[in-house]
């Protein structure tokens, strides 16, 4: 019997480095490759069988470029959902499906889902306007600090923020929103889940995420996560539910917060490939990316499971840069025996765009650490 990757073919909606990664493993399956983005220099724009340019948030865009695979998956959440819909009435597979895309894509609607499915999350409180926090805020409705985040649009630290005065709510963009409370953490933890057709399900091991406290974006990415055993089964077994929750067929991240009394909490959830599970393209004999495929194809799941220690350190634009991208002291990285370099091919650059990344692979934490600070101490993403 012939395998399904031999006669579909894929259509991936967004075609920045997501894309880029998740084709790396498609030509090596030879799957017959689509993608559609609005950029007419998108890094995908070589490395695919055919690429269109398109409006992710067009209906039509979308509808017509689905209709032309038989499988259509996404790197991106920010897309047209009632296209998604119309190409499932069509007979089309959409991986993960419209109604896990919907509940995901709209904040107010996750946490609401979480609630409802009892999974540990921050209480929080849904508001229509700047009006309606404001007047919380003036009935004492509401105490500082909390965190502020827009329901749609988001992405990497935009549209989220902790707000500590009044001052600072007062600016706020009028866009219908979440507040949650505020609640201090001691480590942020993310958990790639996989899930196929057949209900087989992994995990890759739980990761913990140290962020650049100016930009609130990922500096590095740390697996395993320096955090007890009993805990990384929790966050695993959390991680298994909402995927099956959710029916989410295809690879979702899970990222959530470990409190000082060691509970978790589950923060937000994306439904593709995702950068807390770079690491994986050298740690894992399945990357995450090759795990995408094998759970959208509906086929049996690969390894997860790595030795030692793999640190990711993403590599993003310097403040005070914009335009042609420069990559400076890139020697550094090829001077590591440990270190493997992604760029994504992105020509311009402006402050904090992810740009790249690198992954060091250590039997020794400490090892691992130690390189991964002085890479990122010494390349510089800034312009010409």
């Amino acid at each position: 019997m012939n395998s399904p990757l031999l006669n579909k073919k894929l259509g991936i909606i967004g075609g920045g480095q997501l894309g880029k990664m998740l084709l790396v493993e498609c030509n090596k399956m030879n799957i017959h490759t689509s993608v559609i983005d609005p950029n007419k220099d998108s890094p995908c724009k070589n490395q695919c069988d055919n690429f269109v340019l398109g409006d992710l948030n067009n209906f039509d865009d979308i509808v017509n470029f689905g209709s032309k695979c038989d499988i259509i998956t996404f790197e991106i959440e920010h897309i047209n959902i009632d296209a998604l819909v119309e190409l499932e009435n069509l007979g089309k597979e959409v991986y993960p499906k419209s109604k896990t895309l919907r509940v995901i894509q709209d904040k107010n609607l996750q946490k609401t889902f979480f609630i409802d499915n009892n999974i540990p999350t921050a209480p929080f409180k849904y508001f229509e306007s700047i009006k309606d926090l404001l007047t919380s805020i003036d009935r004492d409705k509401l105490k500082f600090p909390f965190v502020w985040k827009q329901t749609k649009f988001g992405y990497d630290g935009f549209g989220v923020k902790v707000i500590n005065s009044i001052s600072e709510a007062e600016k706020l963009p009028d866009k219908p929103m979440i507040v949650e409370e505020y609640i201090p953490f001691e480590k942020e933890l993310s958990v790639i889940v996989s899930r196929n057709s057949d209900q087989e399900v992994s995990c890759f091991q739980t990761v913990e995420m140290e962020f650049n406290k100016n930009s609130n974006q990922v500096e590095f990415v740390i697996s395993p996560a320096k955090i007890d055993n009993e805990i990384d089964i929790k966050a695993q077994e959390l991680a298994i539910k909402l995927s099956k929750s959710l029916d989410c067929v295809g690879v979702m991240a899970v990222e959530m917060f470990l409190t000082n009394d060691d509970k978790i909490l589950v923060n937000e959830l994306a439904p593709r490939p995702h950068n807390s599970g770079h690491f994986s393209i050298e740690a894992c004999s399945s990357s995450q990316f090759q795990q995408h495929i094998r759970s959208i194809f509906n086929l049996q799941l690969g390894e997860t499971a790595h030795a030692g220690t793999a640190i990711m350190l993403n590599l993003v634009g310097e403040d005070g840069y914009q335009g042609k991208v420069s990559y400076q002291n890139l020697d550094c990285v090829f001077n590591s025996k440990n270190a493997n370099l992604h760029l994504y091919g992105k020509e311009d650059t402006r402050p904090n765009r992810k740009m790249g990344h690198v992954t060091i692979i250590c039997d020794k934490f400490e090892d691992a650490y130690k390189t991964a600070k002085f890479i990122k101490e010494r390349v510089k993403v800034k312009s010409k």
